[in-house]
């Protein structure tokens, strides 16, 4: 039975018979000829099945060899006589037949192909059962992805009983590395304390239960209001596009006593929207709030210093001499939040849930205790020791272990060439998009920044449609080779469609349409079929399909020698990455606050300017986190960066770097 296709239908022997008289003619071509591409469809990414190759055996035997499954666009796969089903009507049955015969014959790569697709579900439930099944058959292989798959199964108890420590192993495995290795993970704090006596636990589950349905039916109400509130919006904005309808009109017509009164009726209503678009986002950071409390305990974070492993209490190590030091960290429900104190001093809490505090660090280091109160009174608490380490700042402590090299790339590793493409939308053709301040100024900044200090080719595209956004991408796809590195930055509107999927919004992209949009899961498809080793999405925007931050590999420099280091960042350029830095999970980002720019935007590019080393996605995060904590804690809307590897887009171990101009090598082996 053959798949539905999406091109003109031709039998199958004719496509046999075309293919054989091809290949006596001018042999089997060994690369397809450029596809032609008529709209955004052809640059999806489809599932397909290419026709078997022509093969001789000795001078006589002539045969066909079997179907090849690829993942390619459809336009690619269409000239190469392939069968596919269209993008937006594929679902699990039609994908899995492209690779269920080469997984049931033991390719790994099908195997874990057949494992995500059951994952994803399309267009069905995910069915996780299954998927950890192949998974695990791929894994046993020794196939990288399938064990950051595996991995993210048993950390998030899908299909399989949650295991932390097999997650973590199975992390470490597809890395390459085994010893001196360590993941990131944030440090939780629950707000209510687990230590409660015996005898008075029945009495605080009950009392527990009760707050629990009081709090589910505070959430149901909130999300009863922001489904109101999003149809007042929908209704809006709808109404804003028939006034800017009428207004075109009537300036053909040059009414000018109509177009000052419906000028005056667009101002007034684009108010409107802005005013409900700020209640909506209010709403949405109430229900988030109390759907974390009913998760489980708000989490507080450190995000500076960095916390590394020792054999004893928490420690942070900072680079720099005795002295003042500044601690920053985060709650992620401030609003559960009644008060933060570091050593007893209260610290104050930005709306955004940030909060620093100044701590004077003797040369041997000073023990510091961060605690919380929830608004019930309970208290919980960390401690960890702040160490003095060797650099611009000072003398190293005396315990302190020997910091890595200056930052340049240690000798013998090459990170090959550097590609960027930028986008910023700022000028929507809907109406129910307000026009961005700050998005393309962004994208500007930072392609300059990136092509001038860190020598990378840059494409930039300014208020892009659907088809001219997959087009720069489709061309890194064409263009790119293993050796390569892509980094790719989006600002504009955002959108989370009914399913919970993230999506970009090009300037043609209409409201209420998310066919007009572009998908987080299609842009993790190309990427997954991007040759490039190491790509580097920067989202000023929604990107829901990333996975947990504890599957990225990190190496804390200034506590290891040197050699070590080399070892983890020849590990970390060898391994393919792909890895999503945003600035905002999945909550809404405020387009201006600093200056021109986002107030992410600002912070990105800050680190990138003052950095002078050799810089991995895990610390550019962090760097991102602390500078965007502290610049925007008077913002109205809470920003929590997120960074972690793209489910689906084909990351097996390594990470992304940054090296700008001039750092050079480092003396290490």
């Amino acid at each position: 039975m053959s798949l539905p296709v999406a091109c003109p239908v031709r039998s199958r022997l004719a496509v046999l018979a075309s293919g054989f008289l091809l290949a006596m003619l001018v042999g089997w071509p060994a690369a397809p000829a450029q596809a032609a591409v008529r709209n955004a469809e052809d640059l999806m990414i489809v599932d397909c099945l290419l026709p078997g190759q022509i093969r001789k055996l000795g001078r006589q035997a002539t045969y066909l060899s079997a179907r090849r499954p690829v993942r390619t666009t459809q336009a690619d796969c269409e000239i190469r006589g392939g069968e596919y089903v269209a993008y937006d009507r594929a679902n699990y049955q039609t994908a899995l037949k492209v690779w269920l015969e080469g997984a049931m014959s033991g390719s790994a790569e099908a195997q874990n192909n057949v494992g995500e697709i059951y994952a994803k579900g399309l267009g069905t439930a995910p069915d996780y059962g299954m998927a950890f099944q192949w998974f695990r058959k791929a894994a046993d292989q020794g196939y990288g992805r399938a064990k950051i798959n595996l991995g993210y199964l048993y950390e998030q108890g899908l299909g399989v009983e949650r295991d932390q420590a097999a997650a973590l192993n199975l992390y470490r495995e597809a890395s390459g590395i085994e010893d001196e290795l360590m993941y990131a993970s944030v440090v939780q704090v629950e707000i209510r304390a687990r230590d409660e006596k015996i005898t008075g636990l029945e009495t605080q589950v009950a009392q527990g239960e009760a707050e629990s349905a009081a709090l589910r039916e505070q959430v149901r109400k909130l999300q009863a209001e922001l489904g109101q509130r999003r149809a007042e919006l929908q209704k809006a904005r709808g109404e804003l596009a028939d006034t800017q309808r009428r207004l075109a009109e009537a300036r053909q017509q040059q009414d000018d006593d109509l177009t000052r009164l419906l000028e005056n009726q667009l101002l007034a209503q684009q108010e409107q929207i802005n005013a409900q678009q700020t209640q909506l986002a209010s709403l949405e950071r109430q229900a988030g709030a109390g759907g974390a409390l009913l998760a489980g305990s708000p989490r507080l974070e450190i995000l500076d210093p960095v916390f590394v492993a020792t054999r004893g209490r928490n420690t942070a190590v900072y680079r720099g001499g005795p002295g003042t030091r500044k601690i920053v960290g985060r709650v992620n429900a401030p609003q559960l939040v009644r008060e933060v104190t570091v050593n007893g001093q209260a610290a104050p809490l930005g709306a955004n849930g940030a909060f620093s505090a100044e701590i004077e660090v003797p040369a041997g280091g000073a023990q510091v205790q961060v605690a919380a109160v929830d608004t019930g009174g309970t208290r919980a608490q960390i401690e960890f020791t702040l160490l003095p380490q060797a650099g611009a700042g000072g003398a190293t402590a005396s315990a302190a272990p020997a910091p890595q090299p200056a930052g340049g790339l240690p000798r013998g590793v090459k990170l090959g060439r550097y590609h960027a493409v930028v986008f910023g939308n700022n000028s929507y053709r809907d109406g129910g998009y307000p026009t961005l301040k700050s998005a393309a100024n962004d994208a500007n900044a930072v392609a300059e920044l990136l092509r001038s200090r860190y020598g990378y080719e840059t494409t930039v595209v300014l208020n892009g449609n659907r088809l001219e956004m997959l087009s720069a991408l489709n061309d890194m796809r064409e263009k790119l080779k293993p050796e390569d590195n892509l980094l790719i930055y989006y600002a504009g509107h955002g959108e989370i469609g009914a399913d919970g999927q993230g999506y970009w919004v090009p300037t043609d992209g209409a409201s209420g349409n998310p066919k007009s949009w572009i998908s987080n899961a299609a842009i993790s498809d190309v990427l997954n079929t991007i040759e490039a080793r190491h790509v580097l999405v920067v989202a000023d925007s929604c990107y829901s399909g990333t996975m947990t931050r504890a599957s990225v590999p990190t190496f804390t420099a200034a506590t290891m020698p040197p050699e070590k280091w080399a070892q983890w960042v020849k590990a970390m350029a060898d391994g393919r990455s792909r890895t999503a830095l945003t600035s905002g999970g999945v909550m809404p980002v405020p387009d201006a606050g600093s200056g021109q720019h986002s107030y992410f935007a600002r912070a990105f590019l800050n680190v990138l300017r003052d950095n002078n080393r050799l810089l991995e996605g895990q610390r550019l995060f962090q760097e991102v986190a602390t500078s965007l904590a502290l610049g925007s804690m008077d913002s109205p809307l809470a920003q929590m960066p997120e960074y972690a590897p793209i489910r689906y887009a084909g990351h097996e171990s390594g990470e992304f770097f940054f090296l700008p101009r001039g750092a050079g090598a480092s003396t290490g082996p």
